[in-house]
């Protein structure tokens, strides 16, 4: 795979709930910190997985298990390889950790051209134990024809790592592989080889410099749920956010303003500090009874404080104002379920969908009303339109796929729970599921298996999206 990158940096992320690991606060660094280098090769794994979200939202699929490690940990990852059902090509391979099993510890997703030879490939790997950054980035850009077969290879950070061809030109045999070390030495002989014509008969036809591929998702047309998540900005760290805080406290003491009360609340919620979050947008309101936006954000905190009743009178101002805002009905609606409140759940939850067909959350949400009143071909319309909406949800499949368990619909049911798990492969309640669907199904082996595997998982956390149970 070419040499292992020199590492010169440090910081762990902010992953609230990504597969590239949660926050770790005050942790210890041992190698100089470069923050832009750090920012670019989190956001180019985040983009990695989203790549291969989207791969599986494009293929069928089928995969293939194994597990790996090193001296003293020789079982410390799963890796799942899928692969496309029509062709067999090998679309992506996935390092999950075993202790950690919703954390990635190497990804590496693979791009064809419409003759189905390979194009690209884009790998990050993590060192084992280390949440903060991916120590290795690689992008290869690949070509061949009849004779000649050559990669050429970059870092996130668009600098030329290593380059390979092999084959024959004019029938005599050819070998060149040079290294990052060759390419800033470039001494004479370096340089006579890269300006013969077996070098550039090998390469002239690959990417010369990364430029716009250092995005894997350059050039890949996106569902509009997959381009949302590639438009957040991943790479906010808590380092930042606990200096923004630090900031605006200075202010606030300096010049008390409801703006910044507002901001500070709005940096506490990503922190997941809702106390503070929500004392800080009660303080903002108190000086701007118009800023709209605090009513939301403390509804929002007071939501997962477990205050629901003040988090439905926030959400409620907030809609007064903003009566076509669809996010604002749906967390209002699942406020309401979290309260028992269900009825005027079931009205939220419709509104927004009436200003939003396309609010996948809010289906979801509604799906899960239906089932619960036992109205499941109802519940089934939703959750179909979900998993069409936002092909990487996985709760939505996880739905559906329960749902057709419900009405005996194993076949469809398997094929649901196996698109679930692609996107959360631990998901302990997903795997319980596929266990259940496999007994029916006559298939005990398999089913007993999965559910041994299960047990051993811990059960998700409390969260504003859940599965119909």
């Amino acid at each position: 795979m070419g040499p292992t990158n020199k590492l010169t940096l440090l910081l762990i992320c902010l992953g609230l709930t990504t597969p590239f690991g949660v926050v770790a606060k005050n942790a210890t660094t041992t190698i100089s910190v470069n923050k832009k280098h750090v920012n670019t090769w989190n956001q180019f794994a985040e983009r990695i997985y989203i790549l291969h979200q989207h791969q599986l939202s494009q293929h069928p699929t089928y995969t293939r298990e194994s597990k790996g490690g090193y001296m003293g940990n020789e079982e410390f990852y799963r890796e799942v390889k899928h692969f496309d059902k029509k062709s067999g090509r090998l679309l992506s391979r996935v390092l999950w950790e075993i202790e950690n099993p919703d954390q990635i510890h190497e990804i590496e997703v693979f791009v064809y051209d419409n003759n189905g030879r390979l194009k690209r490939d884009y790998l990050a790997a993590f060192l084992p134990g280390h949440r903060n950054t991916p120590v290795q980035t690689l992008i290869n850009f690949h070509y061949q024809n009849d004779e000649l077969k050559s990669f050429r290879q970059f870092d996130a950070s668009g600098e030329k790592i290593y380059e390979r061809c092999q084959g024959k030109f004019f029938g005599a045999p050819v070998e060149i592989a040079l290294t990052d070390t060759d390419f800033a030495a470039y001494d004479s002989q370096t340089a006579k080889l890269m300006e013969s014509e077996e070098y550039l008969s090998c390469f002239q036809n690959t990417i010369a410099a990364l430029g716009e591929y250092n995005n894997p998702l350059h050039g890949i047309e996106l569902s509009p749920a997959l381009m949302k998540k590639a438009q957040v900005d991943v790479t906010e760290t808590a380092d930042a956010v606990e200096r923004q805080i630090q900031t605006l406290t200075a202010q606030l003491a300096k010049t008390p303003s409801a703006k910044q009360y507002y901001e500070r609340g709005s940096a506490y919620l990503k922190l997941r500090v809702f106390d503070k979050a929500a004392d800080d947008f009660t303080q903002a309101i108190k000086l701007d009874d118009s800023l709209d936006d605090a009513y939301l954000g403390r509804g929002l905190a007071h939501g997962r404080l477990r205050m629901f009743d003040e988090a439905i009178d926030d959400l409620t101002v907030f809609i007064d104002r903003n009566p076509n805002n669809s996010h604002a009905y749906t967390k209002r609606g699942v406020r309401r379920i979290w309260a028992g409140d269900y009825e005027n759940a079931e009205k939220d939850l419709k509104k927004a969908i009436a200003l939003d067909a396309n609010n996948a959350e809010a289906r979801d949400d509604l799906g899960v009303m239906y089932a619960r009143k036992k109205e499941f071909k109802k519940a089934l319309e939703q959750f179909t339109r979900v998993v069409e909406i936002d092909p990487s949800y996985s709760k939505g499949f996880h739905n559906l796929a329960m749902t057709h368990h419900i009405l005996g619909n194993y076949d469809q049911s398997l094929m649901s729970i196996n698109k679930s798990l692609e996107l959360l492969p631990n998901d302990k309640n997903a795997l319980l599921l596929k266990g259940e669907t496999l007994l029916k199904l006559g298939r005990r082996e398999e089913a007993e298996a999965i559910m041994d595997r299960a047990e051993f998982l811990p059960e998700g956390g409390w969260q504003e999206r859940f599965s119909l149970q």
